[in-house]
């Protein structure tokens, strides 16, 4: 039970000293104790607050930590359903959620075909909150520490190979098409930065690009190839729009994430080649420049990743590039 609580109830068990008999007196103090257990007090506004408005100025307090350390609203959007789902299951004011409660819900998000990939990120996503809850002493310990990370089958993730490249460039029908396929293979940008992207972040001369990432906070140089600048150039050399937007759509508008996926999706529909999204063409660009022999410490920072471990998550190399580094080193 809170401090509060306890002021609280002693305040009304003092107040009726005299009033009651003692057997009175301890019916009337155990069912407001039971009134009180889906209940907090707050002793600056002496009023009663629900566990649900408590867990929402919580929630609300990590959403904005997470929006100044540069965190998409996408991400701050699945931390918050996460929450939210924890607390729909449980009832509970979030520091008072156990170890136990976090292994039941996991169990129950199992049990309705939750696949462990997902489950994972829901315990990852939980852990974090947790640990942020820590960290601003909310609670003393992350009850998620005691819960290992869960394993998942790993799924190996191909890049695009040669001929799939040669098969996405032949069915491009236009000038955007063929400009987008270029810069997505060379520069490694993801699809977000792509589509915040200013004609005046390439420096044509040099072949390199200024990417901003989040909220403006994490920002780096990467590079493009003289192909892609060649078909970069015929596209904004003939398109109509006049805004300094790197990439356009139909409807005269800057090109969204979703419009470059609605794109690949099209040119990809026109051959035989599956699985064409944006994020192949950053595994592809991080596997092609390791397999040319480029540092993976290089190749991160070119990606912007924290962690290595992620970068090389990235990295497919095939048994000929394998067997051609081996002859290379043992000769």
């Amino acid at each position: 039970m809170s401090e509060f609580k306890s002021l609280f109830l002693k305040s009304v068990e003092e107040s009726l000293v005299g009033k009651l008999s003692q057997s009175q007196l301890e019916i009337v103090i155990d069912e407001v104790t039971k009134a009180l257990k889906d209940y907090d007090i707050d002793k600056s506004k002496n009023e009663l607050i629900t566990y649900e408005a408590i867990n929402e100025g919580i929630l609300k307090r990590f959403c904005a930590s997470l929006y100044i350390e540069g965190k998409s609203e996408k991400t701050i959007q699945q931390y918050k359903r996460t929450a939210d789902k924890l607390f729909e299951a449980t009832q509970k004011h979030f520091p008072n959620i156990e170890v136990y409660d976090i292994r039941l819900f996991l169990a129950c998000e199992k049990q309705r075909g939750l696949a462990n990939t997902s489950l994972e990120n829901t315990r990852a996503n939980l852990s974090a909150f947790f640990q942020w809850m820590t960290n601003e002493e909310i609670i003393p310990k992350n009850p998620c520490a005691k819960i290992a990370p869960i394993k998942c089958p790993e799924k190996v993730r191909l890049p695009f190979s040669s001929v799939d490249i040669d098969r996405l460039r032949l069915a491009c029908k236009t000038k955007k098409e063929r400009a987008i396929i270029e810069f997505l293979l060379a520069s490694g940008v993801r699809v977000s930065e792509l589509s915040e992207m200013k004609v005046q972040d390439i420096d044509f001369f040099a072949l390199s690009v200024h990417v901003v990432h989040g909220k403006g906070d994490k920002e780096r140089t990467t590079y493009i190839t003289d192909l892609a600048r060649t078909h970069l150039e015929a596209y904004l050399e003939g398109r109509k729009e006049k805004g300094d937007a790197l990439f356009y759509g139909n409807k005269g508008r800057p090109i969204t994430a979703s419009g470059i996926r609605a794109l690949l999706s099209r040119i990809a529909a026109r051959v035989d080649v599956a699985n064409v999204h944006p994020h192949r063409f950053r595994r592809t660009f991080a596997s092609g420049l390791a397999a040319r022999g480029m540092d993976v410490q290089e190749i991160q920072k070119l990606m912007s990743h924290s962690d290595i471990n992620t970068t090389m998550k990235y990295i497919h190399l095939c048994d000929e590039s394998t067997k051609n580094a081996y002859r290379r080193y043992i000769a």
